[in-house]
């Protein structure tokens, strides 16, 4: 607009300066100044083409009702809401039903989806009209929302009714457990309302069959506690299975939050065998936070004297023939200390070697070494280049390495800061097996000391682990992975490792309880995922063409929605609905006829005084 007056003050001065003062033409040269500005300011706005917004407040009423979950369950008012939302919409407004993967038209009680309202009042602006908003207030997106998606809407909140209520809020187990081994199963449980009962009654089920039957105390209402029990070996069966928890009690009046399901893997043989020879405190404190890190069954045991072993979790003798054979079949065996002929030398899997270090104070192994700041190139660079490596404390001693099986240095130290580097974490991957090497001692400080010491010593378990195990595995076919458990009204997620993503994925998903398979197309997004929706069961999936990937899922019949939840803070925006309109000087017709008409006008007086 600025650009549009300096051209036609331009335009005013030329045209006054050629009329009044070089021409002398009087009053006559004003008419023509006046024409010559508006003629060249209008062809200005025209060509810069700028343009302004305004509000719309006309059109019928747009109301958002609320069809989630938590307004059809007891407590809840979706009658009420309903009526109310047909009453604000009159005869010709429009209601918009919104929450998550519901048909916006659809007036049938809700039996689907979440409370997010953030799409419905975009929607919604663009109609025009007053805008309603029908709702409990058990908003989903309620924090991620700003004041002004609010404007010019009015807010009409139905709270649901308090009632009598208990939930399974949490469950938490093991993903991976031994045969032989008890299984701690922690729980969250919440309960509402005038709540009179002191205990529940909980079952836990695999497939149809009951396992397990306790009674779990609750907490007075309103409140949350934590809850635990603990089931004994024998109970789940090997392999992959589901878990699912059912809590009931007398007087609950909403279901759809007491059962709650897990995916549990029992195995016969741990994933890591950890050997210590002799149990030193390296040994000890790797057993402990390999459990933490590794996301897999770990077990220890421990070499007292030759032919004594003890089991590290009971502290209980076992013979040296089954620790032979526990650590043959493992995927991954760590040995610390002094090799077992038979077992670390003779296996195929794994390896991860922690040798000790000789103790006479005047070796030249026992002396402070102080790892590099910078990890050396491995496939291990990119986990452990997160790690300070100058906040740890220094090793106490470093073993010399035996370079001609060293394939690649993880990680390097040099004595007092001073001196030539050498390898202190070696890897290789020689003949189809893969190694690890931890030459130095006194890694074990770094899980005293606590901070960054111990993050950079989980790092740093958590790398080889992983890589021992084939997380790092060279990039080959594609590879697909699913969500294990979701809840009810949320899609499973599929995500693809292993390379791109392809444009598209048939996978067949089969449910355990039929033969009805389905063959659905995944299609990825730019972050290698993709979204299928599901009604509630556990379902077996497949995809031969992501490298024969496989596996177990469970939709459950648990919502968010169910039980009551903080109604949010939010201010009516006014009584005037409104939508953005945007409009151009180009869309300004009689600005060409003012063009046109101002210029044809100044020619032909022109033309009249004899002016060329």
């Amino acid at each position: 607009m600025l650009i549009a007056l300096l051209a036609a003050l331009s335009a005013a001065l030329f045209a006054g300066y050629t009329y009044l003062l070089r021409e002398r033409m009087g009053w006559e040269g004003v008419g023509l100044t006046v024409l010559r500005t508006v003629a060249v300011g209008a062809l200005v706005l025209l060509l810069i083409n700028p343009g302004s917004s305004e509000r719309d407040t006309g059109g019928p009423a747009v109301v958002l009702l609320d069809a989630s979950l938590s307004m059809g369950v007891a407590g809840g008012k979706w009658q009420q809401a309903l009526d109310t939302a047909r009453s604000l919409a009159g005869a010709g407004g429009t209601i918009l039903r919104f929450g998550s993967a519901e048909d916006p038209f659809d007036l049938d009680p809700p039996t689907f989806g979440s409370s997010r309202i953030a799409g419905a009042l975009r929607a919604a602006a663009g109609l025009g009209g007053s805008v309603y908003a029908v709702t409990d207030g058990e908003l989903d997106d309620a924090g991620v929302l700003s004041s002004g998606m609010f404007e010019g809407v009015n807010l009409v909140v139905l709270p649901r009714d308090s009632v009598q209520n208990s939930a399974l809020l949490d469950v938490a187990v093991p993903d991976r457990v031994l045969s032989d081994d008890s299984v701690r199963v922690s729980m969250t449980v919440g309960t509402w309302g005038g709540f009179s009962p002191e205990n529940a009654n909980l079952d836990l089920f695999v497939g149809e069959r009951r396992i397990l039957s306790r009674q779990v105390g609750l907490p007075p209402p309103p409140g949350l506690a934590r809850r635990e029990v603990v089931l004994p070996p024998g109970l789940l069966p090997s392999g992959r299975s589901v878990l699912r928890l059912s809590l009931s009690s007398e007087g609950d009046s909403i279901h759809g939050d007491d059962s709650r399901s897990v995916l549990i893997e029992v195995t016969e043989q741990p994933a890591v065998v950890v050997l210590l020879n002799p149990p030193d405190w390296e040994g000890r404190f790797l057993v402990s936070e390999l459990r933490d890190v590794a996301g897999t069954t770990v077990l220890g045991f421990a070499r007292l004297s030759p032919g004594r072993w003890i089991d590290l979790r009971s502290t209980s003798p076992v013979s040296e023939d089954r620790v032979r054979r526990t650590a043959r079949d493992a995927a991954l065996l760590v040995v610390r200390g002094s090799e077992i002929d038979g077992v670390s030398r003779g296996g195929r899997q794994p390896l991860w070697n922690w040798p000790t270090v000789p103790t006479e104070p005047s070796a030249e192994g026992r002396r402070e070494w102080y790892l590099s700041d910078e990890p050396g190139m491995s496939p291990l660079a990119g986990r452990l280049a997160t790690v300070y490596w100058d906040s740890v404390p220094p090793l106490l001693g470093l073993s010399v390495s035996d370079t001609k099986d060293r394939a690649w240095v993880a990680l390097s130290a040099r004595h007092a800061r001073r001196g030539a580097e050498r390898p202190a974490f070696i890897g290789s991957d020689s003949a189809g097996r893969r190694s690890l090497v931890t030459l130095g001692t006194g890694w074990w400080r770094w899980r005293m000391r606590g901070g960054a010491a111990r993050e950079a010593y989980r790092a740093l378990l958590s790398a080889g682990t992983e890589w021992l195990l084939g997380g790092y595995a060279e990039s080959g076919p594609g590879t697909l992975e699913a969500s294990s458990v979701v809840k009810f009204g949320e899609p499973v997620a599929f995500f693809w490792s292993g390379g791109d993503a392809p444009d598209s994925v048939p996978v067949t998903i089969t449910p355990v309880s039929d033969d009805s398979a389905m063959t659905s197309w995944l299609r990825f997004d730019a972050d290698g995922s993709a979204r299928v929706a599901l009604d509630t069961g556990t379902y077996r999936w497949g995809a031969s063409e992501a490298d024969g990937s496989e596996g177990l899922l469970v939709v459950e019949a648990f919502s968010d929605e169910y039980h009551p939840r903080a109604v949010a803070g939010l201010a009516s925006g006014g009584s005037t609905g409104w939508r953005l309109i945007e409009r151009f000087a180009r869309d300004n017709w009689w600005l060409f006829v003012i063009v046109v008409a101002a210029l044809a006008l100044e020619w032909a007086w022109r033309q009249q005084r004899g002016l060329p």
